[in-house]
Formats: C-alpha cells, sequence, structure tokens
C-alpha cells in the first residue's frame, strides 16, 4: 500500500499546542500570583485594621478599683475620669498602649540599650552606648526607692498598659513589619523613659566638656576664654544681668595668621551621642530645649495670669506627646481637672493645667556632670588615683542581642562613674547625676495638686527629674520661675573642662537643698521668660554655670522679653502671636554688613549680581518662606563664621582657619555670634587667616561664595527659604524604607523660623507643642503639636491638628464634645 507524505498542518497544530500550553502555564501562574498577593494584601490590611484601637463599648479588666470613663472629641483627645488617681494612670496606659505601644518601646529601648532587637545590627552603635551607663540596673534601683503612694500609680499604669496592649485585635503595624512581637511592659520601663528624656536634653557621655578639654590644652587660657563665654550679649536675665566682654588675646599671645599646624591630630575621633535616631542636619548653634514665659494677673487681660510654652525637640511619627485631660483626685486626694500633655510610657501630666496652677518647660543648659581625667598608678594600667590611695578599674561586659546574632561590649567603671572616652591611654570618667538613683523620681506628680506657685516652686525644687527651667503661673494671679532636678554641690564653681580628683579636689559633697535652689517670685515687671539661656547671674552662675554646650546665646530671650515689654496687657492669642514670632532681628545687623559689603565698593572686593543686592535690600526682616534675601543673609553669616573658624561638619576648605590651625577634628562649642561679631569690629589682623589680606577681602569673599553655594542648583530667585526650610516629619520605619514615607510621614512642609528667634524650625526640629494656659480658664487655652494623637496610619486622628500646627491657627486646648465613649470596668473577684 502507498504511503503518503504527511503534511505540515499536524506539525503546526502541536507547536501552537505546545505555546497555547506555555500560556496556560504563565496566565495561571499570573492568577495565583495575584490571588496570593491579594490575599496577602488583604491578610495584611486585616492584620493593620485589627490593630485600630478600640473607641466605643465596654472592656472588662484586671486591675481597676472602680470603672473608668474615656470620652474622645473629634481630634481623638481623651477625657479621662477616674475614681482615683491610681484608676485615671491605669486609663492613661490603656489609651497610650492602645495609640502609641511602639513609640513606648523606642522610648524604654533606648536608654535601656536594646535597639538591636528590633532594628538589627545597625542599632548597636547606639545600644553600646546606653549599656555603658547601666540604665537598666539604674532603673530598677530607682522603682525599689518609690514611695508607696507614688509606686501604686506606676503600678496601676503599667496594669492599664499591658491590658491596653492584649485588647487590640493585633500588634502594632510596626512589630508586623518587623516581623517581631511587642513585649509586655514592665513598671521599671516608666524609668526607663524618663531616663530616654535626660539623655535626649543633656550628654550622656560629656563629649562638649572633653572637646574644650582638648581646646584648653592647645591654645593659651585667654584665647581660650574669649572663646568659651557663661554670657553673651545677647543675655536677657530676669535679673537684668550682664557679664563682661572678654578682651581680643593680643598677637604675642596668638596669632591665627601664622601658618602650620601647631599640634598633631587626634588618634581617636570624636564619639557619636549614641542617638540610633538622632538627625544630622541641625545647626550647631541649636540648642534641644524649648521657649516660656508667663504674665501676672496685673498683666493678663481679665486679671488673670497667663502661661506660654513651646518645647522645642526633635520632630518624628507619631509626635512626643499625647494630648489628656484627667478629672481625678490627685495623690493628696483633692479633686482636679488636669488639662495638658503626657509621654507616652509615663503615668504623669508633663505640663498643663491642674485648674489653679499651670506650669511649662525649658532645657536649663546647667553643668550637673563633671568630666574627671584619671590619674595612672604606674606600673598598673588596670588603677587610677584617689584621695584614699589607688583603686582598680571595674570591668563588666554587655551582650547585644539582634536577630541572627549578638555582639559583646567591654567598659570600664570607676568610683566616679563610667569612662567615657580612653583617648592615647588617658581614661576620661564623666560623673553625672544621670548615673545617680537620687536623680530620678517621681515626686512632679505634685504639681497636680499645687494650688499656688509658691507650693509648685516648693514641688520643683523636691523634684529629681531633668534638670529644667521650671515657668508657674497660678490662678491667683502670681506667677514664677525656679529649677526642677537634683543640683549637684561642688567646693567649687563648676568647671568646663576635664579635672583631676585624685587629690580630693573636687569630689560633690551632695546636692542642694530645696530652698538653696534659685527662685523669682512676682517680678516687679509682671513678666518671666526663658530661652535656654543664662537666667540669672554670678550667684546663679556658681551654682549652675553652664555645660559644655553652654547656654543659649540669649537672641530668642530677648526677642521674647522684648516682645513682652512691648505691650501692657495680652489675652491668649497675644501670647500665640509671640510663640509664631518670626522677626529676624538676631540677623539684622548681619543683613546691614551683608549691604556694606557688597555696594560699599570695598577695595577687595568680588562683584554679586545686582538681583543678589536687591533681594538682600528688600528680604523683609523675617524667616519667612518665600524670601531669597533671608537665606542670602543666614548664608553669609555662616559664610563668614567658616572661614575664621571652619568647621568640621560641612565641605568648606579649612586652609587658614581655627580648626586647621589647632587641628581639632571635633565639633566645638564655641560662642561663635559674640566673638565673630567682636572680631568684625575691632578687625584686628592677627585673627585674620592668612589666606586673606584683609577683613573686607574676607566678607566680599563670604558675599560671592553665598552667590555661588546658592546658585549651584538653581536660580537665586528660587533660593526661598523655604526651600531651605522644609520641614520633615517622618516615622522611624519610613526612615528605613522610604517607599513607606508617602504613607507614614506627616505631610511635607516649607515653614517660617530659624535657631534664633522664638519660632524655632528646622528641616527636624522645632516646636514639639505649643500652649497658651491660664489657670482656671482653660476653655481658653490653646494649643497645636505636629501631628495627631494616634500612631496608626488607618487612623482618622493619625495627621489630625497637624495643619493647626503648621498655620499657626488658634486651635483649643480643651478637647471638644465627645463623639465616642469608652467603659473600663473591673473584672469582678
Amino acid at each position: 500500500m502507498e504511503r503518503t507524505q504527511p503534511t505540515a498542518e499536524p506539525a503546526r497544530l502541536r507547536a501552537w499546542h505546545r505555546r497555547w500550553s506555555w500560556r496556560k502555564v504563565i496566565v495561571r501562574s499570573l492568577l495565583v500570583g495575584v490571588l496570593v498577593l491579594s490575599a496577602g494584601t488583604g491578610w495584611f490590611y486585616w492584620r493593620l485594621r485589627a490593630s485600630l484601637p478600640i473607641l466605643d463599648g465596654q472592656v472588662v479588666v484586671q486591675g481597676l478599683a472602680g470603672p473608668v470613663e474615656i470620652a474622645r472629641d473629634a481630634l481623638g483627645v481623651p477625657t479621662i475620669v477616674g475614681s482615683t488617681r491610681a484608676d485615671a494612670a491605669f486609663g492613661l496606659g490603656f489609651l497610650h498602649a492602645q495609640d502609641r505601644y511602639f513609640q513606648m518601646d523606642l522610648l524604654r529601648r533606648m536608654s535601656a540599650g536594646r535597639l538591636s532587637e528590633l532594628f538589627g545590627e545597625a542599632a548597636v552603635g547606639s545600644d553600646s552606648s546606653f549599656r555603658k551607663h547601666r540604665f537598666q540596673q539604674l532603673a530598677e534601683k530607682v522603682l525599689r526607692s518609690l514611695p508607696t503612694d507614688h509606686a501604686r500609680v506606676v503600678t496601676a499604669y503599667t496594669l492599664g498598659v499591658n491590658s491596653g496592649l492584649k485588647e487590640l485585635g493585633s500588634a502594632p503595624f510596626e512589630y508586623l513589619l518587623l516581623q517581631s512581637e511587642p513585649k509586655p511592659w514592665r513598671e521599671q520601663d516608666c524609668i526607663l523613659v524618663m531616663m530616654t528624656m535626660l539623655c535626649d536634653l543633656q550628654e550622656m557621655d560629656a563629649q562638649s566638656e572633653i572637646a574644650l578639654g582638648i581646646l584648653r590644652e592647645r591654645v593659651p587660657v585667654e584665647v581660650f576664654d574669649f572663646l568659651v563665654r557663661k554670657g553673651s550679649n545677647w543675655d536677657a536675665a530676669l535679673d537684668g544681668s550682664t557679664l563682661p566682654e572678654p578682651s581680643i588675646p593680643p598677637a604675642e599671645i596668638w596669632s591665627l595668621r601664622e601658618t602650620g599646624t601647631a599640634v598633631p591630630a587626634l588618634t581617636a575621633n570624636s564619639p557619636s551621642s549614641g542617638n540610633f535616631f538622632e538627625s544630622t542636619d541641625r545647626s550647631p548653634e541649636l540648642r534641644v530645649g524649648s521657649n516660656n514665659w508667663a504674665v501676672s494677673g496685673a498683666l493678663g487681660r481679665d486679671g488673670h495670669a497667663i502661661l506660654a510654652s513651646d518645647m522645642h525637640l526633635g520632630l518624628s511619627v507619631p509626635a512626643i506627646w499625647y494630648r489628656a485631660v484627667m478629672t481625678t483626685p490627685t495623690i493628696n486626694g483633692s479633686m482636679h481637672r488636669l488639662v495638658g500633655v503626657t509621654l507616652p510610657g509615663s503615668p504623669l501630666l508633663v505640663e498643663g493645667s491642674n485648674g489653679s496652677v499651670a506650669w511649662g518647660f525649658t532645657n536649663s543648659y546647667g553643668d550637673f556632670g563633671d568630666v574627671i581625667e584619671l590619674q595612672p598608678v604606674p606600673d598598673d594600667t588596670d588603677a587610677y588615683l584617689t584621695l584614699a590611695g589607688p583603686l582598680k578599674i571595674e570591668h563588666f561586659s554587655e551582650q547585644i542581642d539582634f536577630p541572627g546574632g549578638s555582639k559583646s561590649c567591654d567598659y570600664e567603671w570607676t568610683i566616679w562613674g563610667p569612662v567615657v572616652e580612653n583617648r592615647n591611654g588617658r581614661r576620661f570618667v564623666h560623673h553625672w547625676v544621670g548615673d545617680d538613683p537620687e536623680a530620678f523620681d517621681l515626686q512632679a506628680i505634685a504639681f497636680e495638686s499645687a494650688t499656688t506657685t509658691d507650693a509648685a516652686m516648693h514641688v520643683a525644687n523636691r523634684t529629681a527629674m531633668p534638670h529644667v527651667n521650671v515657668v508657674i503661673a497660678d490662678r491667683a494671679g502670681n506667677i514664677g520661675w525656679t529649677l526642677c532636678g537634683r543640683i549637684p554641690r561642688r567646693t567649687g564653681p563648676p568647671s568646663n573642662v576635664p579635672q583631676d580628683w585624685s587629690l580630693g579636689k573636687g569630689p560633690w559633697q551632695g546636692y542642694l537643698r530645696p530652698e538653696e535652689i534659685p527662685r523669682v517670685l512676682n517680678p516687679h515687671e509682671g513678666r518671666v521668660w526663658t530661652a535656654n539661656n543664662r537666667v540669672l547671674g554670678a550667684e546663679y552662675l556658681d551654682i549652675i554655670s553652664n555645660a559644655g554646650m553652654g547656654f543659649d546665646e540669649g537672641a530668642r530671650a530677648m526677642q521674647i522679653r522684648d516682645l513682652l515689654r512691648a505691650q501692657d496687657s495680652f489675652t491668649e492669642l497675644d501670647m500665640l502671636d509671640i510663640q509664631l514670632n518670626d522677626e529676624a532681628r538676631f540677623l539684622l545687623r548681619w543683613q546691614q554688613l551683608l549691604l556694606s559689603s557688597v555696594t560699599g565698593g570695598l577695595p577687595d572686593s568680588r562683584s554679586v549680581k545686582q538681583e543678589f543686592v536687591d533681594l538682600v535690600e528688600d528680604w523683609g526682616g523675617r524667616a519667612s518662606p518665600n524670601s531669597v534675601g533671608y537665606r542670602l543673609v543666614h548664608e553669609f553669616r555662616w559664610q563668614i563664621i567658616e572661614r575664621v573658624f571652619g568647621r568640621s561638619q560641612r565641605s568648606l576648605n579649612n586652609t587658614g582657619t581655627f580648626y586647621q590651625k589647632t587641628n581639632i577634628q571635633r565639633a566645638l562649642p564655641l560662642a561663635y555670634e559674640d566673638v565673630m561679631w567682636q572680631l568684625l569690629k575691632e578687625r584686628p589682623q592677627h585673627w585674620l587667616p592668612h589666606t586673606f589680606e584683609s577683613w573686607d577681602a574676607l566678607l566680599s569673599d563670604a558675599a560671592a561664595g553665598t552667590e555661588q553655594k546658592l546658585t549651584q542648583k538653581s536660580s537665586l530667585a528660587s533660593a526661598t527659604w523655604g526651600a531651605r526650610n522644609t520641614v520633615s516629619i517622618q516615622h522611624p520605619l519610613a526612615k528605613a524604607i522610604p517607599l513607606l514615607s508617602r504613607w507614614l510621614d506627616m505631610p511635607v512642609r516649607q515653614l517660617p523660623g530659624d535657631d534664633h528667634m522664638p519660632r524655632v524650625q528646622g528641616l527636624t526640629f522645632g516646636a514639639s507643642q505649643r500652649m497658651v494656659v491660664s489657670p482656671g480658664r482653660e476653655e481658653r487655652g490653646i494649643y497645636h503639636q505636629p501631628g495627631g494623637q494616634s500612631g496608626h496610619p488607618l487612623s482618622p486622628f493619625y495627621r489630625a491638628g497637624y495643619e493647626d500646627w503648621v498655620a499657626g491657627n488658634p486651635s483649643a486646648l480643651l478637647p471638644g464634645a465627645g463623639i465616642h465613649s469608652l467603659l473600663l470596668t473591673p473584672q469582678k473577684q
């Protein structure tokens, strides 16, 4: 039988079947992928929704003596009503856990040195810095020393926190992203949170004082005293005191024009501050601190005293503070309505009003630690000299765990505290209040029941907490200022360089008694103010002095003082206007100097464009977002300072500068403003860097450098202050995972404000809250914060109130009408 040739059709059919089979596999795979992705997204969204706080209904809990009522307004601000102070603390802890548990967890982990357990090996450096101070062990000691009534509040708060965490349908979303589980709250964690705040306000390793010690070794004492000052020409002390301006050291003592390096470079770099989340964009003059002030009843409209406070800190998501109202018996049994801000992780009202007294804080920048250089024992590198004879250095190790591994860190400890730096065989110890259990207690809870300014001052002077200025106003119209925190009793004035304590000269004699701490009550002009500046004169400096970082230059304080003196009557809105004041009084003389430098026909002048001159002339005199002139003046000032001093933080060539001559490779906390202006007034040739023939040449070069820098990436007209002062407030996870920024961060905004004015504003730094309140008239009070109550991005309260903070709208201190109601009831025994 004859065979037929196969046609091409079956072959094409088989090829088509093969292609279709692969297509089906791809389609099915894609469908499966979409289904898996949808299921994963749905599962994540379900877990996310499940972690939202409970707003309404009834929850039965263990640990309450009686029911606690919680009402929330449209911004999520709670009003807590409890029958005892402990029950109110339970309710507050419940809310803190429901709204902010991840934030609380970070605050306790920071000082405990346990961030690596969440964030991995990248946080080991931060954890190592904190472990050096043994804060975990210290917190346990403080907890054991609390009086019964204070311990009862801490216990109730802790029970409330763990109950609030338990009642969430799912762990806060951050733990889901980090593939971790939240650990229960412990009572000592409330103390760790306080320690973290102290470390944000003070240098736990005293690096500024150590840097000043290096400076003191490398320049004559006259040069040191000229550069490092206890006061400023901007000082606005409450007692009107001023300090003499030091003379410029003559050429025979020191000259900047001599070329060459005078001393060898350091073999150790400057240690970091240890804060894993710290921003690096801050000006070296920026102080972690605040503004606060008060006017007496004689100046407050309708005869009432008014207090204003805005605490300046690093800005993050969620906001640092948690607003709350607590209607409760206080620790002494008297009933009060407590209105103000709390800190997640603490059961206390941090600042606010109890209806009779209002109080607010600013960082004092006093000197509450001393650096000791250990004197070695010959032939024994593991011992040091003391008045009682040689002692051995204590060695201890800490294991820092992180996912997938661990690291052991070794430390040295002495009778005076930890060794914070070992440089070329020289050991430096920081003897610091923050390493003493006596530096922490919960006595600040007594602010809640104080009824007069004088009584609140007694509370402040007996309270062991971070060292702050406290400004107080009461319902009767009285106002005052004093200090909180344990203040060392020294045998002499505080030193700003390392000391030798081996012969017994220097060790502290305990702490000042409350009655020895300075106070100002009802000053004759009816106004008090602080802004991290020097508050009083000679006796104050003998007790407090200033830490290595130094007081603020005082321009903020002076501007606040002058604005207060410009009026004889005030309302709450007047106080808010001062908080938002962005007048550039500090830079006015620099604007005039810049104009004279570019229009005066200087013989060594380098020309700038006429547009530059016009913008400087029309600068507006404010740190306004749309002002190019303000930014030009601001940059011109730093261009001059860098040409004289140099700065390791920026890339400017240091040739011929102070930093290059002394070869100090770490930032120095110098009195840049006063020193630089004095040099520009007197223009001594021996303080002029050798790279310039005259001071006019330096000024002209600085102006040209200003123009060059601000036109590198855009036109001069677009180089506005707002383009530089674009505020970015981020969630910690968004910093590590930028894709989360749109979902987690606050909207980016160009804002007014700068360092040396009431409205302090940097890229990630500024007013963490603004409060204005008259005790007993809280309904007229004003409040802002840069973010909402909730730390949950799906909550309607996540960004609530942010735009009021941005725009300065006078939003109310008291919460509005309750739209949510939650009842916590005790479980029947």
